[in-house]
């Protein structure tokens, strides 16, 4: 469904874009005027310039969208799949954890992805102690980072875990 409203907002963007173009080139064709070029010979040089550039912006124009689509049709798929496998993997590996670790990591979910270790002995079922040693078995595996700010501590996923889940 949302690459149905993507779709169709690409292709009113587009559509719109083109009316501009076009709307562009018939204003421009309508200022050329012989009466103002005082040149030599009969034929006015600037009017030549000014109908070649009639002619060649919706040309340019017409090629930039194509090049543009084209470019976005080919990325745009392989980066919403890494973006699934990410979060496949990601998912994966949350169901490895023990109910407080899945704790802890939720609530750096939902914090985007740093939190107060105070506010995780807040969180239910968790004492100082739990949460003291739920952190420190995650820092060991390298799913969190733990940093001192005074007397107490910021936890933050690791850039790839933040990357993944967040």
């Amino acid at each position: 469904m949302n690459s149905n409203k993507k779709l169709v907002v690409a292709i009113i963007a587009l559509v719109a874009f083109l009316y501009i173009i076009f709307n562009v080139s018939v204003l421009l064709a309508g200022v050329s005027d012989d009466s103002v070029c005082h040149a030599e010979g009969g034929t006015c040089p600037h009017k030549q310039e000014l109908d070649f550039l009639i002619g060649a912006i919706p040309v340019i124009a017409s090629i930039a969208i194509i090049v543009g689509a084209g470019t976005y049709y080919l990325m745009a798929g392989r980066i919403e799949s890494k973006e699934k496998s990410l979060k496949n993997t990601s998912e994966v590996l949350l169901r490895f954890l023990n109910p407080e670790e899945k704790k802890l990591v939720n609530a750096l979910i939902e914090n985007n992805g740093k939190v107060l270790q105070a506010e995780i002995t807040r969180l239910p079922g968790m004492t100082k102690l739990k949460s003291h040693r739920v952190i420190q078995r995650l820092v060991d595996r390298g799913v969190i980072e733990k940093d001192k700010v005074g007397k107490t501590n910021i936890v933050r996923f690791t850039k790839e875990i933040k990357d993944g889940l967040v």
